[in-house]
């Protein structure tokens, strides 16, 4: 199928998709070093505010030398289209920069691949983005990685933090002679993870509480796999070279898969929505491409893309205003006195049992 084509599962608590992408001609643009306290804070301000731009909920994601996965749930293919675009834009800009490097940063269109309501299928997916780093042999523990990786934050049930630089707002006041700091036109993000859908029926205490078993596991099969040899450690993951092509070639197949499930009869149920899905769609297309009706735009399925017409479905969220910035005092070509670094709370969706038969519902949090 076509891209465009491509559904998503309808589910009115949302959908958890897998969503990963690599650098180009994997080279290690995407190392924290030497600063990573500077690169992690980019990553998750960028990330932070493609939430904002388009509101997902983000349960897991991790940042390694060169490549990224994240787990985010999604309404539909046109809430993930909005934040894929704005974060991918963005983040070669804004990385490509940080990093002194020209042209693309990403070596494809990210992929995206469907996880089941399983329980299972969901716990693996996560087990599988928090291990890296140490199913590799580079540290002991997930929460040592020097990057992007939401493993100490989940264990502690704290929220990711990072900052967006309004480089439009910071190039003007340069080209007006103000001698700026680097902070002047900032905002900082605070971004909530939330649950897995499908164990959002535990509180955060006893989520919290997988979450630390799980990375035991995690580090007890890394120390297992690495049979007595020692880590790489930080220092080394922090000296690597951004700018050297990879010793080994990097692996350029197909992705295995559209889904991730835990048992045949899931995988058949997917199967069988993007089928009827994509029959519906190529029914519709061949009758407005080929046979010129008018009345085909109707017959296209709901939440999809036709051919030079907007998505089916509901319309997007408005996209919220430009983000503020510190109050600055400024007296001839120098800032004299600074306010404040705004602060932007993303927090994560509140489930309860509400309504008949403990039926869960969210609560959404207020729209940063």
């Amino acid at each position: 199928m076509g891209r465009h084509e491509r559904n998503l599962p309808d589910s009115k608590d949302g959908t958890l998709v897998e969503v990963t992408d690599r650098v180009i001609g994997a080279r290690a643009l995407l190392a924290p070093g030497p600063n990573p306290r500077t690169f992690n804070e980019l990553v998750v301000g960028l990330i932070g505010r493609a939430m904002g731009y388009q509101p997902v909920e983000l349960c897991a994601c991790v940042f390694a030398s060169n490549h990224y996965h994240a787990l985010l749930v999604v309404e539909d293919q046109q809430a993930l289209s909005r934040f894929m675009y704005h974060f991918g834009g963005n983040s070669s800009k804004k990385i490509g920069k940080l990093r002194n490097w020209k042209g693309a940063l990403w070596q494809r269109r990210y992929d995206v691949t469907v996880v089941s309501r399983e329980p299972e299928a969901q716990w693996k997916r996560l087990k599988y983005v928090l291990s890296h780093g140490v199913k590799e042999g580079l540290v002991e523990s997930p929460i040592e990685w020097p990057g992007v990786h939401t493993a100490g934050a989940l264990l502690r049930g704290e929220p990711l933090e990072g900052a967006w630089f309004d480089k439009s707002k910071e190039w003007a006041a340069r080209n007006r002679g103000l001698e700026v700091g680097a902070y002047d036109f900032a905002t900082k993000y605070r971004i909530g993870l939330a649950q897995l859908p499908a164990f959002r029926h535990l509180d955060p205490e006893a989520y919290q509480d997988k979450i630390a078993q799980l990375i035991v596991e995690i580090q007890d099969e890394g120390r297992t796999k690495r049979d007595g040899n020692p880590v790489a450690g930080v220092e080394k993951i922090l000296s690597l070279d951004p700018y050297e092509p990879p010793t080994r070639r990097p692996k350029n197949s197909p992705k295995p898969t559209r889904f991730h499930v835990a048992s045949r009869e899931a995988r058949d149920e997917l199967w069988k929505e993007a089928a009827a899905f994509a029959a519906q769609y190529r029914i519709a297309s061949e009758a407005l491409r080929v046979h010129r009706n008018p009345k085909a735009i109707d017959w296209f399925p709901p939440r999809s893309y036709p051919p030079a017409f907007p998505f089916i479905g509901p319309p997007p969220t408005r996209r919220p205003p430009s983000t503020p910035t510190r109050r600055l005092r400024i007296e001839g070509s120098r800032v004299v006195e600074r306010g404040e670094i705004p602060v932007v709370e993303i927090p994560a969706p509140v489930w309860g049992s509400r309504g008949q038969a403990g039926e869960l519902v969210r609560v959404r949090g207020q729209p940063p």
